[in-house]
C-alpha cells in the first residue's frame, strides 16, 4: 500500500454548489475518508482469517469434529441396540 501524505485532505462534493471542497478533515492512514471510506475489504492472511473464523465460534456444536462423533456415538448406540435385540 502507498504511502498517504499525512496533510493530505479527503475531497468531496458539496450538497448545495456544484464544486468539490475539503471537507476539513484530514484522510485516515490508508488514504480512505473517515465518513465514506467504505467497509473493510476482510482478512487476507491464513492467521487473519483463522482469528476471523474463531471470532464468530459459538459452540462447536455444529464442528465436523463434533458431527463426526455424533456419528460415531449413534454407531455404537445401533450396534448396542442390535446385540440387546437378540437376547
Amino acid at each position: 500500500m502507498s504511502e498517504v501524505p499525512h496533510d493530505s485532505r479527503v475531497r468531496g462534493k458539496d450538497q448545495s454548489v456544484d464544486y468539490v471542497h475539503s471537507l476539513r478533515r484530514i484522510a485516515m492512514p490508508n488514504g480512505r475518508c473517515h465518513l465514506h471510506g467504505g467497509k473493510s475489504t476482510g482478512a487476507k492472511t491464513k492467521a487473519g482469517k483463522l482469528r476471523q473464523k474463531m471470532a464468530s465460534w459459538k459452540h462447536g456444536r455444529r464442528s465436523k469434529e463434533e458431527i463426526e462423533r455424533v456419528r460415531q456415538l449413534r454407531r455404537v448406540l445401533r450396534s448396542y441396540r442390535e446385540i440387546l435385540t437378540t437376547y
